[in-house]
């Protein structure tokens, strides 16, 4: 991977015009009435038998993380759901009785759920595809992800994620993730990242920031999505973790990060260096690996995420993580290079690029992934990508090594079949 010059691409990916992407959309009309929140049918009846999956949980007085904490349960704690209530189960253990946050539950008799985590992001304002994505796949995915918080080098955090999304989030039980980026216009910023974590008091006020909107918003936890983050900072980032945790898991939510792809220890390298991932475990709730970006814009031509080279991120990744705390980055998108450069393209922008060069995909044996080439103006693009075939070869890896779950970069780009595959 080129370390320099990713977290611009990645940046641009979430931010630039649906022009780059292809397949896009005009932008909503004024004048439409918005839709009410759209719900799926999970019928569910009281009482019921569960067990703590989290290490540990507080049972509060009331449905709020201001009430006061009656006792502190332990994972594999079986209990007696009475009731739910916005993210929450009433529930009995232990000669109590008191309310409990509903992911640190896992209900018996319901099977092994594997979390299906959809990051949302939107292009331009009014942008549709992320909302018509999760409204669509209610039933496969278990947490969204909105991409909409961003650091300054003071640790303020700016942002807000639409009440639609929320309300149709909590409405269907999704667990719900405030990502928060150190993205400063379109660019992950180095200066503004390195400058919070190496200042005490930034990192104070940024975490009490983040406590603030998790319970302001009834958010499940935070996703930190910090990139291009100088190698130098390795052990300010993995103060700001330990910080972070400290405040967060008293009030039972959910410290999770989106991390680089690693296949071997890189502690001096400009992209990932300052990710020690056996520093940062103890912290971490979830490891989101980013196993994506194999080959991108500034690369030559090949896969964004072979077969081969996700599975050895994610041995990597076990060294480090346990298989229930680990999720796999799925990319939704790909690439088509020239002989300067590529851009990337969704989905839809690739069918279209299909159709209309009459050109048939062909699929790579040992990197499982699909790619084509064609001719334009008597320029040779090569297009690399990914659909509902290679998401059901990297599934077999989320299978081999019972991971966590999987997580969808991002929701709205991706071929729509994959839903029947990570269902």
């Amino acid at each position: 991977m080129g370390e320099g010059t990713i977290a611009t691409i990645l940046a641009l990916i979430v931010y630039l015009s649906t022009a780059l992407f292809g397949g896009g959309e005009q932008a909503a009309q004024p004048g439409f009435p918005s839709a009410p929140p759209a719900t799926v049918n999970r019928q569910q009846t009281f009482p019921r038998r569960a067990v703590v999956t989290a290490k540990e949980t507080n049972l509060r007085a009331e449905p709020s993380v201001d009430a006061p904490v009656l006792a502190v349960l332990s994972g594999g704690n079986p209990l007696t759901i009475r009731q739910e209530k916005d993210g929450w189960y009433q529930v009995t253990g232990d000669g109590q009785t008191g309310w409990v946050m509903k992911w640190t539950l896992q209900p018996t008799g319901e099977g092994n759920s594997r979390e299906v985590m959809g990051y949302y992001a939107e292009s331009y304002r009014g942008d549709p595809r992320a909302m018509r994505s999760l409204t669509g796949n209610l039933e496969v995915i278990t947490t969204v992800a909105p991409f909409s918080y961003r650091i300054d080098r003071e640790g303020n955090i700016p942002g807000q994620t639409g009440a639609d999304l929320l309300k149709t989030a909590h409405a269907n039980g999704l667990k719900t993730l405030a990502v928060v980026t150190n993205i400063q216009g379109t660019n992950f910023s180095r200066e503004v990242i390195s400058g919070m974590l190496r200042s005490r008091s930034a990192r104070q006020k940024a975490v009490a920031g983040i406590l603030n909107l998790l319970k302001a918003n009834g958010y499940s936890g935070v996703n930190i999505d910090f990139e291009g983050v100088p190698a130098r900072d390795r052990l300010y980032l993995t103060a700001f973790f330990r910080e972070l945790a400290a405040a967060l898991r008293p009030h039972n939510f959910l410290v999770t990060a989106a991390l680089p792809a690693k296949t071997e220890e890189t502690e001096n390298s400009a992209w990932a260096g300052a990710f020690d991932f056996s520093a940062l475990a103890p912290h971490l709730d979830w490891a989101v690996i980013m196993s994506y970006d194999q080959h991108q814009t500034n690369s030559s031509p090949g896969p964004v995420a072979s077969f081969e080279w996700v599975e050895r991120t994610i041995a990597y990744s076990l060294r480090h993580f346990s298989p229930d705390r680990l999720l796999m980055g799925i990319p939704a998108y790909g690439y088509a290079w020239n002989n300067r450069s590529g851009r990337a393209l969704n989905y839809a922008g690739i069918q279209n690029l299909i159709q209309r060069h009459r050109v048939t995909p062909k699929w790579h044996d040992r990197y499982q992934t699909p790619f084509f080439t064609y001719t334009e103006g008597g320029t040779k693009y090569e297009v690399w990508y990914e659909n509902r075939h290679s998401t059901a070869a990297k599934m077999r890896l989320a299978d081999k090594y019972n991971l966590r779950g999987v997580a969808v970069w991002r929701l709205g780009y991706e071929d729509p079949g994959i839903w029947e595959v990570l269902g």
